[in-house]
């Protein structure tokens, strides 16, 4: 990937999934000639990530948040705290989360079929979430990964992200 910039057919490249671990191999390995512009990860409240997106920040690298609401049928959804702060903004719980993803500094990528949700994704400007909004979702206890390794040929998750 990295010859692509050379030819300027691309202006950044980036990673996905890759731990802190895969992080410091690939950044410490004597042909990385280029620290990857964006780490794309599973990113929720659920899912915080901690220590990957300060590593990350560390590195010069941004964090782009893939499942950022938890996937479908998301536990956050049902969440009653979140219900109730949701309905006092006039918001969705999913237009929540997406603000608190983009309050973090991260890139979100909600992925969505229904026209609805599609245009309500989009309907983030000119509101907030004020620190306690902000300290109730961070405070959320529950841990869950949407998408696992199992699947791979090698283990890629480390469990070094919290």
């Amino acid at each position: 990937m990295q010859k692509l910039l050379d030819t300027g057919k691309v202006k950044n490249i980036g990673v996905s999934n890759f731990s802190i671990k895969n992080l410091e191999k690939l950044l410490n390995d004597p042909s990385c000639k280029t620290v990857p512009a964006v780490n794309q990860i599973e990113l929720h409240p659920n899912n915080p990530s901690p220590k990957l997106v300060a590593y990350n920040a560390s590195k010069g690298i941004h964090s782009t948040a893939y499942s950022c609401l938890g996937s479908t049928g998301s536990p956050l959804y049902k969440n009653q705290k979140l219900i109730e702060m949701a309905e006092k903004k006039g918001k969705t719980v999913q237009q929540c989360l997406l603000v608190w993803g983009l309050e973090k500094g991260f890139s979100v990528i909600p992925k969505s079929v229904s026209p609805d949700r599609i245009e309500k994704n989009f309907q983030l400007d000119g509101w907030s979430l004020d620190d306690s909004e902000m300290k109730l979702i961070d405070s959320l206890p529950e841990r869950f990964k949407v998408c696992g390794d199992a699947w791979l040929p090698v283990k890629v998750f480390f469990g070094d992200d919290e």
